[in-house]
């Protein structure tokens, strides 16, 4: 440590000579008589100007040090590797001992324990002359044997109970967790984390409490994630978290059959909302936004939706997903000064939202509360620019919207009626905001392609609202409606295109007038009788007249 100071002071030193260095400079230049200005020539100022870029980026490529590959293969992997191989050798090696019978049971935990002191202390020396890597390791290796040695004691020797067996292991985590923070060293830090999710594990007993089990491993699982944040430990701080979920998932698939319920779910779901409500304090309190804080965050969130459903009943689900929108409701109150951190909280509100209406309401009556969001979200998304909220309006609007368009409408009074007005209305809408919030020359591109597909849809709107209603007509009375809803909708399509002076709308009228003439050629005409035959096409000849007449008066 000792040397460690030094070379930090040398550094310090160093960085106060290339300042002064810069002030003498300075002074130099601003103290010497400035030279007459001469307009050099466009050709020569372009070159002044690239030269020193020039050199500036050879000077950069010049101080960049290529890789040490025999330091980062030899003094940083390699100890990291076998490590584990002398470890495996030391338990082989106690095995052949105890075959032989060269040594008892008691002398092989001894020895255990020996081995382990010997392992921390040479480590300590190794870092204390500036072998980190190595030190790190000797000392990360120690905390293993130690827990081995104690789960021979108690599970293979019977030497301990389990009490004394669980102290011993907590104690070795607590020493890993302070050597972790004594030495500065992540590694540290996960072999403890890893080795600390462990220990119930190794301990056997007869009547295994739920309680003493989640509440260690939740405890563990907040210590971890303080040592991670406060080092600054990104690794550690993502493992910690995936080491709880998956030690509580383990004990919720195999244990649970032997424990039985008493109170289990409801721990387990207590020890992952405490998880999550631990990861939304990290993040907003964090000084800078760390992406890792944020994504951890946000797969945290659909990992603790899972959690609910499968731990506790519709009702308490409910409400904690209500809480968790109100929570992060507040969080985007609280960091709208910050940019990102207000973004990210946006995101952790819209997928909290999403998954609350998938919990209160059946998908085919909800579904138009997923259109609300989609528009919702591409509301935020086109006025802050952000192209995340973008791609999830759009997955959330299209896959409701779809699945709207394809549910058939069998009445016209229904759900799906419904539903699909309100597709038609949220298009209008999302037209509305394209144009609010882009630049004008996208303007007339939302328009024209927004109409279209408006056009398209409110066509097979009416189509199926039209056969639904005359299901129970014969074939002739159902296709002269249909006709005449189609022509209903060619005239409105060119009157508004003509009031509100958009063209769009007007060609939009002349291509349905198009396609009920095709309707009514390829597919109607065998089913009317002639006399409708004639009226039809003189109706829909005079209108196509008459637009036309209006085209040539408008030019």
């Amino acid at each position: 440590m000792e040397k460690e100071r030094i070379e930090e002071l040398e550094r310090k030193i160093s960085s106060l000579e290339e300042d002064v260095a810069r002030l003498k400079s300075l002074v130099y230049k601003t103290n010497s008589p400035r030279p007459k200005t001469v307009h050099a020539p466009p050709k020569q100022r372009e070159e002044t100007v690239k030269r020193p870029a020039q050199t500036a980026a050879k000077s950069s490529q010049a101080i960049e040090e290529p890789v040490d590959w025999e330091k980062v293969l030899f003094q940083t992997w390699l100890p990291r590797i076998f490590i584990f191989v002398f470890i495996i050798g030391v338990l082989w090696g106690f095995k052949a001992a105890s075959d032989y019978g060269l040594m008892n049971e008691k002398a092989k935990v001894v020895l255990g324990f020996v081995v382990s002191i010997g392992f921390a202390v040479t480590g300590h020396f190794q870092i204390k002359k500036g072998r980190l890597v190595l030190g790190q390791v000797l000392v990360g290796g120690a905390i293993p044997i130690l827990m081995l040695t104690t789960f021979a004691m108690h599970s293979l020797y019977h030497l301990a109970g389990p009490t004394l067996a669980f102290i011993l292991n907590a104690s070795w985590i607590i020493l890993g967790i302070i050597a972790t923070v004594f030495y500065r060293s992540q590694a540290l830090g996960i072999i403890s984390a890893v080795g600390g999710v462990l220990v119930p594990f190794l301990i056997e007993s007869n009547s295994p409490n739920a309680l003493v089990f989640i509440g260690y491993e939740t405890l563990l699982y907040i210590a971890f994630l303080y040592v991670a944040i406060k080092q600054k430990y990104s690794i550690l701080y993502v493992l910690s978290a995936v080491l709880l979920n998956l030690t509580l998932l383990i004990y919720y698939s195999f244990y649970y059959s032997f424990v039985g319920d008493n109170g289990v779910k409801e721990l387990l779901g207590m020890a992952i909302l405490i998880q999550h409500l631990c990861l939304i304090s990290s993040f907003f309190l964090s000084q800078s936004v760390l992406q890792v804080y944020a994504f951890t965050l946000l797969s945290s969130l659909a990992v603790t939706y899972g959690w609910l459903l499968a731990v506790f009943d519709d009702g308490t689900t409910t409400m904690v997903l209500l809480a968790l929108v109100i929570i992060y409701a507040l969080g985007v109150y609280a960091v709208r000064s910050s940019k990102e951190k207000f973004e990210f909280f946006i995101t952790y509100l819209i997928v909290a939202v999403a998954f609350f209406i998938h919990q209160l309401v059946d998908l085919r009556e909800g579904v138009i509360l997923y259109v609300i969001q989609g528009l919702a979200v591409y509301y935020i998304a086109m006025t802050y620019k952000n192209l995340l909220h973008q791609l999830f309006s759009y997955t959330i609007y299209i896959l409701s919207a779809t699945y709207i368009l394809v549910t058939p409408i069998e009445q016209v009074l229904s759900l799906p009626t419904l539903n699909w007005v309100v597709v038609l209305a949220s298009i209008l809408v999302f037209i509305w905001i394209s144009i609010q919030k882009t630049e004008q020359d996208e303007h007339d591109t939302f328009k024209v392609g927004g109409s279209i597909v408006f056009s398209i849809l409110s066509l097979i709107f009416a189509t199926e609202v039209t056969a639904a209603g005359t299901n129970h007509l014969s074939a002739n009375p159902q296709t002269l409606i249909m006709t005449a809803v189609w022509l209903g909708l060619s005239i409105a399509a060119f009157v508004i295109g003509s009031l509100k002076t958009f063209k769009t709308a007007t060609y939009i009228g002349v291509g349905i007038l198009f396609l009920t003439l095709f309707k009514l050629v390829l597919y109607d005409l065998p089913f009317i009788p002639m006399a409708i035959r004639a009226l039809l096409f003189i109706v829909l000849g005079a209108i196509g007249l008459i637009i036309s007449r209006l085209f040539y008066k408008k030019k």
